[in-house]
């Protein structure tokens, strides 16, 4: 049995509700015996959910063959400078799945995906690295999905619809079918998105 060290970004809200999937993850491989630690810049607190906290640095200097990475932060501006420095590194990201998102037909996910229980990814879709998926959202039919992604609790993102890089959806806002919404721009929660939005 091989070992191996995953760090989890991100000590905090989101990051205490993916380190469970995480867990869930590595218990059904066989194969693998991983060490679970979450990383985080704030050190008052050394523990959570029974994984130990430690610095980016301190994760760094870890000796492993096999080291790995995710980032629990919505941000995507912070998210893609943590990803750009531990891959820096030769440090291998992970996707973390929970076992019960259901996927149609032909849907790629990039490197890094967070997806959480009750998404349904249907036919003809596209996603880019390090996207984060929460609870109970929806991409239908021919989407195609950008690099550092967000959607919220209960999003619902109907067919055709382009994504651009680091946007943010908020929870259970809809998205029209055939709409583009453009790079790094922002959906507030609830929000009904009729027609295309501009970059920024």
């Amino acid at each position: 049995m091989s070992n191996s060290i995953i760090g989890l970004v991100g000590a905090s809200g989101f990051g205490s509700e993916v380190m469970p999937l995480l867990e869930a993850q590595t218990l059904k491989s066989s194969t693998i015996n991983s060490q679970l630690v979450f990383i985080d810049s704030d050190q008052s607190k050394t523990n959570l959910l029974g994984h130990e906290i430690i610095t980016e640095e301190s994760f760094l200097q870890l000796e492993s063959k096999d080291k790995f990475f995710n980032i629990s932060i919505a941000d995507p501006e912070v998210r893609k400078a943590i990803q750009k420095r531990i891959l820096a590194h030769n440090i291998k990201p992970i996707s973390i799945f929970s076992e019960d998102i259901r996927c149609l037909a032909s849907v790629e996910f990039g490197e890094g995906a967070i997806v959480c229980p009750h998404a349904l990814f249907t036919s003809n879709i596209k996603i880019g690295s390090f996207f984060h998926c929460n609870y109970k959202s929806v991409i239908a039919h021919d989407c195609t999905v950008g690099d550092f992604v967000t959607l919220a609790p209960g999003v619902f993102i109907n067919g055709n619809v382009t994504i651009e890089d680091e946007v943010y959806i908020g929870a259970g806002a809809v998205i029209k079918q055939g709409v583009t919404i453009g790079k790094k721009s922002v959906i507030g929660m609830g929000a009904v998105v009729l027609k295309d939005v501009l970059e920024g």
